[in-house]
């Protein structure tokens, strides 16, 4: 899956209602202390961190719950019961989102410093 397939997926829609993000804010504690690998445990967290802190769009904000919901949902693009690739995908869709997010953000900051 692609950045532009994953916005376009249905959990980017599913980021809309406020219910998921409650779900997200209750699951997410209790899925990173399931999972085995620090690496998507670190871009959760990181996520995380960046939903929680203030500078987040409402986009960005939908973007973020959606990948949220990806990584705790063990019914994805790979399912999480397949060894090691259940979690590669989640390590894939995590890290893309969040290039993505930082890329977006040097943009702005670039755009901010020129005016």
């Amino acid at each position: 899956m692609d950045l532009n397939s994953f916005l376009e997926s249905r959990w980017v829609k599913a980021a809309r209602d406020p219910r998921n993000i409650e779900r997200v804010i209750k699951e997410l504690p209790v899925w990173i202390e399931k999972v085995q690998n620090s690496e998507l445990i670190e871009r959760a967290w990181g996520l995380w961190d960046y939903l929680k802190s203030g500078n987040c769009s409402l986009a960005d904000v939908i973007i973020v719950v959606a990948v949220l919901l990806y990584l705790i949902s063990p019914i994805d693009a790979v399912p999480d019961f397949i060894p090691v690739a259940g979690w590669l995908d989640d390590v894939a869709i995590a890290g893309m989102v969040l290039a993505y997010l930082d890329k977006k953000a040097c943009q702005h900051q670039i755009s901010e410093t020129s005016v």
